[in-house]
């Protein structure tokens, strides 16, 4: 279990005041540190992920591995040019499907692509080093990455029809986001969880943590959560259970949307903070 944890923030939707020389962008990348190891999840949409590091003074030649949460391009957009400033091998664990080609459906357009931008021999060839597994896995000592999450909560069923994946006949189906993924770390104040879209549902992800961690307790929970279409309903529901995990601090972001931020931050008060670019976490 790490003594010291520190995330940092590097791409997401929206940048702080006063402003410190970052810049936003539809997508979330942010650093995981450690007392043993630096662990990229994400990197998001392609355009600011370099860029911010330099201002932060976040050095992304010495990486121990990166971690994708899923296959959509504003989490996936920014890893050519990561691969390309680290200039060697680079562990990238992720799930199987991120590779799979995945649309958005746009009512009178042709259905636009949203999912990784190269192919997995194109990016081999710049230093990739690809681990893919469906199953939970061990990333260090206390750092834990999910695999595919359980979906139990009947509120969180369904599927935003809107996005989908291509079958291999070229049919578009909605995307059951079976890639979605969340990292873990184990503190001895409680679970920090790691969200990129959370396409599996908050809920859902959290108590799969607790299950994986055996710990229902929750220090901290950052990234996406996907609520920027929930009902009222679903946000009651949501807020109701995540009461139940003690959670001492949430940090919305990304895939969050404007009103479900502002319920929470309504309903957490203190214990609240929009995960913009440029912020940065420190526990322990």
């Amino acid at each position: 279990m790490p003594e010291k944890v520190k995330i940092t923030i590097l791409c997401e939707n929206s940048v702080p005041y006063p402003a410190s020389g970052v810049l936003g962008e539809h997508g979330l990348a942010m650093l995981l540190e450690t007392d043993t190891k630096r662990i990229l999840f994400d990197t998001g949409g392609g355009m600011t992920l370099l860029q911010n590091a330099k201002v932060l003074n976040v050095d992304l030649k010495n990486l121990d591995a990166l971690v994708l949460s899923h296959g959509h391009y504003d989490h996936t957009g920014g890893l050519k040019a990561l691969l390309q400033n680290y200039g060697g091998c680079l562990d990238i664990y992720a799930h199987p499907d991120i590779f799979e080609a995945k649309y958005h459906l746009i009512e009178g357009k042709e259905p636009k692509k949203i999912g990784l931008p190269w192919t997995k021999e194109e990016l081999e060839d710049l230093g990739a080093c690809f681990h893919l597994a469906r199953e939970p896995r061990k990333l260090s000592g206390g750092v834990l990455l999910t695999g595919e999450i359980p979906r139990r909560e009947k509120e969180e069923e369904g599927t935003i029809k809107e996005l989908c994946r291509q079958n291999p006949d070229g049919s578009l189906v909605p995307d059951p986001f079976f890639d979605d993924q969340a990292i873990i770390v184990e503190s001895p104040e409680g679970m920090i969880v790691l969200l990129g879209c959370t396409h599996s549902g908050l809920i859902n992800t959290l108590k799969y943590a607790a299950e994986l961690t055996e710990n229902e307790k929750i220090r901290a929970c950052i990234g996406g959560t996907h609520l920027v279409a929930a009902s009222k309903e679903r946000l009651g529901y949501t807020l109701k259970e995540l009461e139940k995990f003690n959670v001492q601090q949430i940090a919305p972001c990304h895939c969050t949307g404007f009103h479900a931020a502002f319920i929470f931050y309504q309903f957490f008060k203190e214990r609240f903070i929009y995960g913009s670019a440029g912020i940065v976490f420190a526990f322990g």
